[in-house]
């Protein structure tokens, strides 16, 4: 049984590591949101505990940890950067893609990112 139970933990802990995306929905009445970032180049600890907490007023998301984003993105911001931070993440858009000309702009003359449709 302990064994069993620490393989179990080993399994969680492993799949966690190895987990480079998160995917943001919102479970709330408002807009949805829905959006996946993959990482790039951000520190496992600080793109898990940081980058994938999303922090808007009054509203709430389920945060799913992935190897990598799922399919059916309308469009992607490639090698996205934060403002005055050097890490690098792909963002992928889901909801609205008649947002697609509003976030291809921000994506390329703020977050300094490629967009693609793929």
């Amino acid at each position: 049984m302990n064994r069993c139970l620490f393989l179990l933990i080993l399994l969680c802990i492993s799949t966690a590591a190895q987990s480079a995306a998160c995917l943001i929905e919102s479970n709330d009445d408002a807009l949805p949101i829905r959006m996946c970032q993959q990482n790039i180049s951000i520190p496992p600890q600080l793109f898990t505990d940081s980058f994938c907490q999303p922090q808007i007023a009054e509203r709430s998301f389920d945060i799913s940890f992935l190897e990598q984003c799922p399919e059916g993105a309308y469009g992607i911001c490639d090698d996205a950067q934060s403002e005055g931070v050097g890490y690098r993440q792909a963002i992928h858009y889901y909801s609205e893609p008649g947002d697609k000309p509003v976030l291809k702009a921000y994506c390329e003359q703020f977050s300094q990112g490629r967009w693609r449709s793929p």
